[in-house]
């Protein structure tokens, strides 16, 4: 299904972000695991999380921030990463053009243009990549309240995630502010993981991360939000 995606009505009619509103952040970011202990750990050493036990999976904090959320995933999902933008109506999944997933949920953005700059560790920017940028910017822009120049959503004139059209690997993704790209780089491939250095058109030198259960991740030596 394509559009709103309430966890209590899955099979609810599509609707729209009302202006008042608009996305205009991450809260945080789900991470599911097959081995939710394992993966917290595994961030733990390398973005520095720290990781506390809540009723269904693992708050995984930055100093008084909530950054992630580890747990497993049910039955219908598939391990990796989701997005969970702030400022919604109301708490549901999305699945957009390409099957890209991300969830909203109500109240403020705790990471964004409009939030503290992130601390290492934190969420610093996000992106979509698409095989169609018409049908994506239709989709999510419409959905989630956003503007769109240049392949950057915006809201409040402000820049919230980029995004880019690729034959390849479509869906979102989270880059992590990091302090030293050499050393998490060292941290990740002595866990498990596949780094892939690139060079980002806002964000520069950064790093594609591949942990050991196959959740990729991008790090960015920042302190800025994009």
């Amino acid at each position: 299904m394509t559009g709103w995606q309430d966890e209590f009505n899955p099979g609810g009619e599509e609707t729209t972000v009302p202006a008042r509103h608009a996305v205009r952040g991450l809260r945080r970011v789900d991470l599911l695991s097959p081995d939710p202990m394992a993966a917290a750990l595994f961030y733990r050493a390398v973005l520095d999380w720290s990781p506390a036990y809540g009723q269904t999976g693992l708050d995984c904090w930055v100093g008084n921030r909530r950054c992630a959320f580890v747990r497993k995933p049910r039955a219908d999902e598939t391990p990796g990463l989701r997005l969970v933008f702030a400022g919604a109506p109301m708490d549901c999944s999305l699945t957009g053009p390409d099957n890209a997933l991300a969830q909203v949920t109500k109240g403020r953005a705790q990471h964004g243009p409009q939030a503290p700059e992130p601390r290492p560790g934190e969420p610093c920017w996000a992106e979509l990549t698409t095989t169609d940028a018409a049908r994506a910017d239709a989709f999510w822009a419409d959905t989630l309240g956003w503007k769109v120049e240049d392949g950057t959503y915006l809201s409040g004139g402000r820049a919230i995630a980029g995004r880019t059209q690729a034959p390849g690997q479509p869906g979102w993704l989270c880059y992590f502010a990091v302090t030293d790209l050499d050393e998490v780089a060292g941290h990740a491939a002595e866990r498990g993981g596949e780094v892939e250095r690139i060079t980002h058109p806002k964000l520069g030198k950064a790093i594609l991360l591949t942990d050991d259960n196959g959740t990729r991740i991008g790090l960015a030596q920042t302190t800025t939000w994009g």
